[in-house]
């Protein structure tokens, strides 16, 4: 990376390109969006190469630059009434869902989906980002302060108040 190689590039890409993907989709809920902001993470990677300093490895900061760029994006948004009720949250903020055998159970685990879908989008945007780094990504404690620059008992309390919600939104659903 520090020689701005193509090669390093593409590397990044197969390695961190899913996970860069599935942040950016998750915080801006558009999957053009995210897509766009991934290709303008890797353009800024390369760019940048030279500067890494490899302090906390180089998904880290791979992942830090794309949550600063949905960041700026949510910022410049306008204001947006969200989908419809009757579309799909999942099919919106452009996530798979394969579910496993069983007709009727999949069915139920669809609409559950659906359910923590539709609350994740409800919770304050830094919610949602610890959520998708920690259950989504599987970032750890360390990894989300260095992404995030906030202490670990922030990254924490965000990460409680959002079970929480999630929570309370579930015990309605069923």
């Amino acid at each position: 990376m520090r020689a701005r190689d193509r090669e390093a590039l593409a590397e990044v890409y197969r390695r961190y390109g899913g996970a860069m993907l599935t942040l950016a989709r998750s915080m801006l809920r558009d999957t053009a969006q995210a897509e766009d902001i991934v290709t303008e993470a890797l353009l800024r990677v390369h760019d940048k190469g030279d500067g890494f300093r490899g302090e906390r490895g180089l998904r880290t900061w791979v992942l830090r630059i794309t949550a600063n760029l949905s960041r700026d994006q949510l910022r410049r948004r306008k204001f947006s009434a969200g989908p419809p009720e009757e579309l799909s949250a999942i099919e919106h903020a452009g996530l798979a869902f394969r579910p496993v055998e069983g007709w009727d159970e999949a069915i139920d685990q669809r609409q559950q989906a659906e359910a923590v879908e539709r609350a994740m989008q409800a919770l304050p945007a830094d919610q949602r980002e610890a959520m998708v780094m920690r259950h989504r990504l599987g970032l750890s404690h360390e990894d989300m302060v260095e992404l995030l620059g906030v202490p670990v008992g922030t990254v924490k309390s965000r990460l409680a108040r959002g079970l929480a919600a999630l929570r309370a939104v579930l015990e309605v659903h069923e």
